[in-house]
């Protein structure tokens, strides 16, 4: 009996990443299904069918993503998979709606009208994004002012590059209807910029991020400065962004800090997870932290000293009591 169950486990994980349910075509897996089950005596873990939302394949998201995945089946014995999405406002709706178990969204899309956060609840806070607004050095941009009659890239629709970027382009009161705006992912921004079909595209990642990362060592880039006075405004009005830099040996070619906004990352789970699963996926996170920070240079800013701060959202019960357990939160 348990065989047979355990049978249709994966079989309905296989129809999920390879798109023959309602989950996204676009559905990565690191191991085949058949290989998927690990047991693990006294996990709480064993055998849960485990789907984490992501972003963008050449995005941080998902290279943690898929490191998460693998740490759950070696360690928990999870059926775990990756989805890849168009990350935050995608990763929340995946969530509330039961389509995925855990989530990667930036905290500025907590408080949008269409998140539900009665859905959702917080597991860790991770790393921060940081803004970064992209060129190459023969299009002469080197302020938002010479955005003007240029084409754009600002995000996909549903990812947190998108909400930050007409975010910043609305406080910079430049004209609309003089903004040619694309609507591309990473990889797709960079092949633009690479072959000068768009001039600027906005990034909001962890930083390095890698197509920004590949395509300055084939030209030279010029990063954009988001004035202070649109840092100041956006942090009045939204109360969640960071006035940051990005430093000057994050990519070839730089010359000095370049002044923009970050947003803390945060991993969500669903109101109805279960309290010991819920306890696990953070427990394994930090106990095993050090492989998670080996997969990008953004993740060693995750510290579970930090886990708990500037995440506008209820943590989960079970993320709750690990972190008592640590001494993170204390006792009410």
């Amino acid at each position: 009996m348990k065989n047979g169950a355990l049978f249709i486990k994966v079989a309905l994980l296989f129809c999920f990443m390879t798109g023959c349910s309602f989950m996204n075509e676009q559905q990565e897996i690191s191991k085949p299904a058949t290989t998927l089950i690990q047991r693990s005596e006294g996990q709480d873990l064993n055998n849960r069918m485990l789907i984490i939302g992501t972003g963008d394949m050449t995005g941080v998201y998902f290279s943690l993503g898929q490191r998460l995945s693998n740490m759950y089946e070696k360690y928990n014995g999870a059926v775990s998979g990756t989805q890849v999405t168009n990350a935050s406002i995608e990763n929340t709706e995946l969530v509330s709606r039961h389509r995925a178990e855990i989530g990667f969204t930036s905290v500025d899309v907590l408080d949008l009208p269409e998140t539900d956060k009665s859905k959702l609840r917080a597991l860790t806070a991770l790393y921060s994004n940081y803004v970064q607004i992209v060129s190459t050095k023969q299009n002469d941009i080197d302020s938002l002012d010479d955005l003007v009659g240029k084409r754009i890239s600002v995000g996909t629709a549903g990812s947190g590059t998108r909400l930050i970027a007409e975010r910043i382009l609305l406080e910079s009161d430049l004209p609309t209807d003089q903004l040619n705006l694309s609507y591309l992912s990473f990889s797709q921004s960079a092949e633009a910029l690479r072959n000068g079909t768009i001039d600027a595209a906005f990034f909001s990642s962890g930083i390095p991020n890698n197509e920004i990362a590949f395509i300055s060592k084939q030209t030279e880039l010029t990063f954009i400065p988001i004035p202070g006075d649109i840092i100041e405004r956006l942090q009045k009005q939204y109360g969640v962004y960071t006035h940051n830099e990005i430093p000057r040996d994050t990519y070839r070619g730089m010359k000095k800090n370049v002044q923009t906004i970050s947003i803390k990352n945060v991993l969500v789970t669903y109101k109805e997870m279960s309290d010991p699963h819920a306890y696990n996926l953070v427990k394994t996170l930090y106990e095993h932290l050090p492989e998670l920070q080996h997969t990008h240079p953004a993740a060693s800013d995750i510290s579970i000293t930090e886990a708990t701060k500037q995440v506008p959202l209820d943590f989960h019960p079970g993320a709750v009591n690990y972190f008592t357990e640590q001494g993170i939160i204390r006792n009410q």
